[in-house]
């Protein structure tokens, strides 16, 4: 492996919908050369979205064959859980166009208040892999630090540990879960289980 680290900006992906009652954080996308649609977890061996559809009762239909139609019936699902996706990365530094957490750094985050500000009813955020130095639930944590949002005691990282941000007057509760990349090398009805217990579902 190389020490070739090269800047990337996360594409205008992220869609709002009308009420979000959970946010669900990735970290960054995979290197463009292994998307499959212009979308969140856009790599089709990601379990991601097959994760969420189990849980919304909706079979995935276009992922290889329509790109467009890919990125919508995401959208529907999302609106249908009632669940916004987004990643926590507005700006990283890549090393050999890899996808794993240890191989991206991040730069610039994204402006996660605004969507905090624009849902009251948000009360849950989910944080999708916990592990790697560059996780998302570590670069979560850099995040509201360095945003000096107020937190309740944050203990070991673990898969379902829970804490809360005070933002504002709202406390918002945050919960670990695994990620959902095969290289997690969590069986499936492990992973739909957590998600499902979790999520409510």
């Amino acid at each position: 492996m190389s020490n070739d680290w090269e800047i990337e900006t996360h594409p205008n992906w992220y869609k709002d919908i009308p009420v979000m009652r959970a946010l669900l954080l990735g970290n960054f996308p995979p290197h463009p050369e292994k998307w499959q649609y212009p979308f969140f977890y856009p790599n089709g061996q990601n379990r991601f979205w097959k994760i969420l559809a189990d849980l919304a009762g909706e079979n995935l239909k276009w992922t290889k064959t329509d790109k467009e139609k890919a990125v919508e019936e995401r959208y529907e699902i999302m609106k249908k859980l009632e669940i916004g996706v987004q990643n926590i990365g507005l700006e990283v530094e890549r090393r050999d166009r890899s996808a794993l957490d240890t191989n991206i750094r991040i730069t610039k985050y994204q402006d996660l208040g605004s969507i905090f500000e624009k849902h009251p009813e948000l009360s849950t955020i989910f944080l999708a892999g916990y592990s790697a130095a560059h996780s998302t639930a570590k670069s979560f944590i850099n995040y509201i630090k360095l945003n000096g949002i107020k937190h309740s005691s944050i203990g070991q990282l673990k898969s379902e540990l829970s804490f809360k941000i005070f933002y504002g007057v709202r406390s918002i509760e945050c919960i670990v879960l695994n990620s959902t990349s095969t290289a997690a090398k969590i069986k499936y009805d492990l992973l739909l289980d957590q998600y499902r217990r979790n999520l409510k579902y």
